[in-house]
């Protein structure tokens, strides 16, 4: 992602009407709290998941530049990953952003910008 930040900046040398750069991806899931939901149909483990996943998701807070860091033991099940008839990353100076299409709606999954100091924080916790 910062790479493509880089490279928005070298194509800006050369075009400085370039504002953004979109990424598009024909093959990607996305993660959907509400799928598989707990339910007395559902296997013990999975209601308990479903009832700690939601436990989890309300105890998440939402940043001034409405980005949400999860906890270190944030894990997202299988059966909680939804297919997507295509996205978008949208490449700009300051971060970036993401754009999906559920699969079998019309509806458009979007994200707040995700800062670039946010991105350039999270590589160097990687590396720590």
């Amino acid at each position: 992602m910062l790479w493509r930040i880089g490279v928005l900046s070298e194509q800006k040398v050369l075009d400085p009407a370039v504002c953004e750069t979109y990424y598009w991806d024909s093959s990607p899931q996305y993660f959907n709290p509400w799928i598989d939901r707990a339910s007395e149909s559902q296997p013990r483990e999975v209601q308990a998941k479903c009832i700690e996943l939601d436990d989890t998701l309300a105890d998440l807070e939402v940043d001034t530049c409405e980005v949400v860091t999860a906890p270190d033991n944030f894990r997202v099940s299988d059966s909680q990953i939804a297919a997507v008839e295509c996205s978008q990353m949208i490449v700009r100076d300051g971060g970036i952003a993401f754009t999906a299409i559920p699969k079998h709606t019309g509806i458009y999954l979007t994200t707040a910008e995700i800062p670039k100091q946010v991105l350039e924080s999270g590589l160097t916790t990687a590396t720590a």
